[in-house]
């Protein structure tokens, strides 16, 4: 995997660059209002004038952002958009998928049918991410991807010219980070990996860092199955593999909405000899879980911090014409019950203002 260095881009850096790229200064309020759609979407509105000064950056125009499904993670994605667009007139419309292709596909027809000034996509898929993309570059329409999910770093992929900017987990680096956790603090032995959805290009990457990490150590990975991003599933995966694999030592999932869920089981269970790391995060992970017997590790990043990057690459477009940097590298590493608060204050998993607005997405 390809190292690269990183080019965050936070928001005082991303004013900044955007007063001197396009002589834009982003200023203003942002009143919210949320009305629900004819479809399985909803959509989330910022229109009116704001307290103080007010801008008309956005005026008129509408951000669509398309998400995968329903969860936490997706929300979170969520809120940092709405951050994003803070202080301006955009307008927000959201669509989910139910973690289905076709339907994020169809969400995204819908959406750029009604002339959206730009659209921001957190995919189902990586073939689903790039057709709408490209339907939407056909249209003269900037997308922003809020988690590459591809095998290719952006920058090396075709479907690189339909993109305005990218936000950038690096999932490789994500997978070895887990792995070295759990080569110094667990014990070798059978593993279990619950991974997210296979075919979004997210799991296959972790997965590949993580055997890479794991070679000759003595995690015996035993079973490898998909999540799917539900509490529920992942349970099942668990239960079923520790009824197949009775000395199991190490659960490792891909995604906190599964990992809540493994904790509980293993929780009501009185399981406290299996080390148990997740990805990502969500509240519950914070608040109930994380240092804990069932849930030693995190590899933290913040999905509103995707959100935030993306969407703000994308005014950065819409307002200015730059694209630079394409790539914006977010945040990851091993969070644990010492330095989650450290982790949680520099790059926050949730902007919790706009949280009630997207708990329905």
């Amino acid at each position: 995997m390809p190292r690269h260095e990183d080019h965050q881009l936070n928001r005082r850096q991303f004013l900044r660059s955007s007063a001197l790229a396009g002589g834009v200064l982003l200023t203003g309020g942002l009143l919210e209002a949320c009305s629900s759609g004819p479809s399985a979407s909803n959509t989330t509105g910022s229109t009116g004038s704001s307290k103080g000064s007010s801008s008309s950056v956005g005026k008129g125009k509408t951000i669509g952002l398309a998400v995968n499904g329903n969860v936490p993670y997706t929300q979170y994605v969520a809120t940092g958009v709405k951050e994003a667009l803070k202080g301006t007139q955009y307008q927000l419309t959201i669509t989910q998928a139910d973690f289905n292709v076709e339907t994020q596909l169809n969400n995204i027809e819908s959406m750029l049918s009604t002339g959206i000034a730009g659209l921001v996509i957190l995919a189902v898929s990586d073939a689903a991410a790039n057709q709408g993309a490209a339907k939407a570059a056909a249209q003269g329409i900037p997308v922003a991807n809020t988690l590459w999910p591809g095998a290719n770093y952006p920058g090396q992929s075709a479907a690189d010219k339909d993109y305005c900017t990218v936000a950038y987990v690096d999932s490789f680096k994500g997978g070895q980070l887990i792995g070295d956790y759990l080569k110094a603090h667990a014990k070798p032995g059978p593993t279990v990996v619950v991974q997210g959805i296979v075919g979004q290009g997210f799991s296959e990457v972790i997965d590949q860092g993580l055997n890479a990490s794991l070679a000759g150590s003595g995690f015996d990975i035993v079973v490898r199955q998909q999540g799917f991003f539900s509490r529920t599933t992942a349970i099942s995966v668990v239960q079923s593999a520790l009824a197949a694999h009775p000395d199991v030592t190490t659960i490792v999932d891909y995604a906190a909405a599964m990992g809540d869920g493994i904790a509980s089981y293993l929780q009501s269970k009185g399981i406290t000899h299996i080390t148990h790391v997740t990805s990502d995060g969500d509240l519950e992970m914070v608040h109930k879980w994380l240092g804990t017997p069932y849930l030693a590790a995190d590899r933290y990043y913040s999905a509103a911090q995707t959100g935030l990057v993306a969407a703000m690459g994308l005014r950065q477009k819409l307002e200015t014409g730059s694209t630079s940097p394409f790539v914006r590298d977010c945040f990851q590493g091993i969070a644990t019950r010492a330095n989650i608060g450290s982790f949680e204050a520099a790059h926050p998993l949730v902007y919790q203002q706009y949280l009630s607005q997207v708990a329905s997405l």
